[in-house]
C-alpha cells in the first residue's frame, strides 16, 4: 500500500477547506493551519481526520516549531490577502520548503510570486482556472465535467464528430500524445478501449483527455469540429 502523504493547509478559507476536503477523500493526511481560533474551530469539526493548529504563518518560528518542513506538500491558500501570502511564502522559502503551491489572488500577485523564485506551474488563480473550463464547456458544449487536477492539467470528455478525424488513426490527425496531452481512454458503444497511435477514431467516440489548460479549446476544435 503507497504511503500517505502530508499536507499543510494555510489558511481555513472556502479554498483551503476545499483542497483539504479532496485530500480527505484521497485519505491523506491534513493540518489546516490559520491564525483565527474561531473559524478554525468551525470548519475542522466537518473533517473526521484533519487536525487544526492555531497559527500565524507570517511568523517564521512558529512555522519552524510547527514542524512545517516535514511536509510532503504546503498549500498557501491566502488569495485575498496578498500581504499574508507573500510574507508566508517568504517565510517558507527561507526555510527551504519543497513542494509549496500557492494561490494567487490576481496575475500581479502571481508575477510577484514567481519573481520570489516559485514555478509558475505551482501558483494557481482559481477563479480563472474555473472560468477557462466553463468556457470550453459551453463553447464546444462538453458534456461531461471539465475536472481540474493541478491547476495546469484537466481532464474532460470530448465527442468525436469532427468529419475530418471519424475513421482516421489517432497518429494521422496529429492525436498522438505529447508533453500538453493523452488521450487516455475512449468510451465506444458501452466499451472502454485503451488507444494508441494507430487506433480509428469513431463517429460519436467519447474521448477521455488529460491536458494542460490551454490547448483544451484547440483538442475540442479538432475533436469535434467547428469554428471558436
Amino acid at each position: 500500500m503507497a504511503r500517505k502523504k502530508s499536507f499543510a493547509i494555510l489558511g481555513a478559507n472556502y479554498f483551503g477547506l476545499s483542497v483539504a476536503q479532496a485530500l480527505d477523500e484521497k485519505k491523506q493526511l491534513i493540518k489546516i493551519f490559520d491564525y483565527n481560533e474561531e473559524k478554525l474551530n468551525k470548519h475542522i469539526n466537518e473533517f473526521d481526520s484533519v487536525e487544526g493548529v492555531i497559527l500565524d504563518t507570517t511568523n517564521k518560528m512558529a512555522l519552524e516549531k510547527n514542524g512545517i518542513v516535514q511536509f510532503d506538500g504546503i498549500i498557501v491558500c491566502f488569495g485575498s490577502n496578498m500581504e499574508s501570502s507573500i510574507l508566508t511564502v517568504l517565510n517558507l522559502i527561507d526555510l527551504e520548503v519543497e513542494n509549496i503551491i500557492v494561490r494567487a489572488r490576481d496575475e500581479k500577485h502571481k508575477r510577484i510570486l514567481i519573481a520570489l523564485g516559485l514555478d509558475e506551474d505551482m501558483v494557481v488563480i482559481p477563479d480563472v482556472m474555473s472560468a477557462r473550463m466553463v468556457a470550453t464547456k459551453t463553447l464546444f458544449d462538453i458534456e461531461s465535467e471539465v475536472q481540474s487536477t493541478d491547476g495546469e492539467f484537466v481532464f474532460t470528455s470530448i465527442e468525436v464528430t469532427n468529419q475530418e478525424v471519424i475513421n482516421k488513426k489517432i497518429f494521422d490527425v496529429g492525436l498522438n500524445p505529447n508533453k500538453d496531452f493523452n488521450i487516455v481512454q475512449i468510451k465506444r458503444n458501452g466499451k472502454i478501449v485503451i488507444p494508441d497511435e494507430y487506433t480509428a477514431l469513431k463517429e460519436n467516440d467519447i474521448v477521455v483527455v488529460f491536458a494542460r489548460n490551454n490547448v483544451v479549446n484547440d483538442l475540442a476544435l479538432k475533436i469535434k469540429g467547428g469554428e471558436v
